[in-house]
């Protein structure tokens, strides 16, 4: 039981990463005639995770709540408590297919949640008289940039200034955080072992930015929208050709960085797919598909050795 007090908050990126998944087979569903049981059984094996991570987390927060305090102010750690709240946002996008009562309950969570923890990350860096430029790294998106998932089920619920609210709160600092994050890369010493996965997080703040306004303007593809998912398009074949970075980095947590945003980067070229119908979109969009699956299926197994052989929930290396 006392391995619980370590039991680390980047295990919520556990479930961005198979909700991303069951997204996917949603959408793959709706429009490329996908099988509609593969969606549901992603979505159960995503429900369980969420409830396991979430009740595990809840349990510490009783028992240990100094340990949770640590992580919540700790320069690097406090980003990844923002996944909580976004694990709520993304299991309401993917239970919106099959019991949209329950999405929009998940929904009302997320989004109040998510708003808390936007000003609570700025308050922090604001306020913080140790952040140094080494803390900063790509999950610092993580709670900023997240107020562009509220739309996606939020244009269901809500009135569209709420929308544009979180909308346009998650593309200004994308903007920000995203040159701020360069600067760090470029000038001073490149990124720990542990945070190199999070480079693909770069990934997910145009993706998902493209995928709320394609939703916000009810399936509109204009200059913006599209300026988004080249972005997104771009970031991901720049990662392909830095590919020997990642290939003999030692298993971590922070591998779960590398699932979500592949998965946000093939809903929209599902989406792209949905309004052009051109081939080579289309067979981009099954590779897309197939390394997503792929990439969370291996990462899962090491997750699977990693918690065999007892190295998850061990006190870390600051």
């Amino acid at each position: 039981m006392r391995r619980l007090e370590y039991f680390p908050v980047q295990l919520f990126a556990v479930i961005m990463g198979f909700s991303g998944l069951t997204i996917v087979f949603a959408k793959a569903y709706h429009f490329l005639n996908f099988p509609y049981y593969l969606y549901l059984l992603f979505l159960a094996i995503d429900v369980a995770l969420f409830f396991v991570i979430f009740s595990a987390y809840i349990l510490k927060w009783i028992k240990y709540p100094e340990a949770v305090q640590k992580e919540f102010s700790h320069p690097i750690k406090s980003s990844f408590g923002a996944a909580i709240s976004i694990s709520f946002l993304l299991i309401s996008i993917a239970m919106s297919d099959f019991a949209p009562p329950v999405a929009i309950t998940f929904w009302f969570v997320g989004a109040l949640l998510h708003l808390f923890f936007t000003y609570k990350v700025i308050k922090f860096w604001i306020e913080h008289d140790k952040l140094d430029v080494k803390h900063i790294n790509p999950a610092w998106f993580i709670p900023i940039v997240g107020n562009v998932l509220v739309p996606v089920v939020g244009v269901d619920v809500c009135d569209e200034v709420l929308n544009h609210f979180y909308f346009s709160i998650g593309i200004f600092f994308w903007i920000v955080l995203f040159t701020i994050v360069m600067y760090r890369m470029i000038f001073h010493l490149p990124l720990g072992k542990r945070l190199i996965p999070t480079f693909f997080i770069l990934i997910a703040p145009p993706a998902v930015g493209f995928i709320s306004y394609f939703r916000i303007t009810f399936g509109l593809i204009d200059f913006f929208s599209l300026f988004l998912y080249l972005i997104a398009l771009f970031i991901f074949v720049l990662l392909l050709i830095m590919f020997k970075n990642f290939l003999k980095l030692q298993f971590f947590i922070s591998w779960w960085a590398y699932t979500f945003p592949l998965a946000a980067m093939t809903i929209a070229t599902i989406l792209i797919d949905s309004v052009y119908h051109k081939w080579y979109i289309k067979w981009f969009a099954l590779i897309m598909i197939a390394l997503t699956t792929l990439v969370v299926a291996y990462v899962s197994y090491k997750t699977y050795l990693a918690i065999k052989n007892k190295k998850i929930c061990v006190p870390e290396e600051e």
